[in-house]
């Protein structure tokens, strides 16, 4: 091999070794099971859940945690979709395994839904120590006019590792469960 050959050789191979780690991209959503979902009767409650709302800062596909006053961006990490997406997408799993009777979607309807659910996320911070807090308000919009709209609010302090990415997952994962836990329909218990 010649010397330009050689040289080359040696700038491919540096070049191979400075690659950076692959990216990789996460949902808030669980993989699909398989299980028995019961039949919807003929007149099925439908509970339409509204894309949550959450602070512009965080309506992004890149994964941060707060230090501080500032948000530091993952470098390995990001979300598969913006985050409001995600977050509306596990509220409405969660909601839908609670009430395995009522179509819960997040999806346009063809029909009016029996019940609106509109939810607002104030804060939303993981920070570096692993301190996370979240804080919603949401309401419970029912179709009758006769029935009462319910409202409610949570805030949400939890700890747990960030060490990685995943760990990050983790922690805002578990603070939209219990969000989740936290809103209930009324005549669907």
């Amino acid at each position: 091999m010649n010397r330009f050959g050689w040289i080359v050789a040696l700038l491919c191979s540096c070049l191979g070794a400075c690659a950076a780690p692959s990216l990789s991209v996460y949902t808030l959503g669980t993989p699909a099971t398989a299980h028995d979902t019961p039949p919807l009767g003929k007149t099925p409650v439908v509970i339409a859940v509204s894309r949550v709302t959450i602070p512009d800062e965080l309506d992004t596909e890149d994964i941060v945690v707060r230090d501080g006053m500032t948000l530091r961006r993952s470098r390995l990490g990001r979300w598969a979709s913006r985050l409001s997406l995600g977050i509306t997408d596990r509220i409405t799993q969660r909601l839908a395994a609670r009430y395995p009777g009522a179509l819960v979607t997040d999806r346009p309807l063809t029909a009016t839904a029996t019940d609106r659910v509109l939810i607002n996320i104030s804060r939303f911070d993981v920070g570096t120590t692993g301190a996370t807090t979240l804080d919603a308000d949401w309401v419970v919009v029912p179709h009758d006019p006769a029935k009462p709209t319910r409202r409610d609010r949570l805030h949400v302090a939890t700890t747990g590792s960030v060490a990685s990415d995943q760990d990050v997952v983790s922690l805002m994962g578990a603070s939209l469960d219990r969000l989740a836990g936290a809103i209930d329909i009324p005549g669907l218990r």
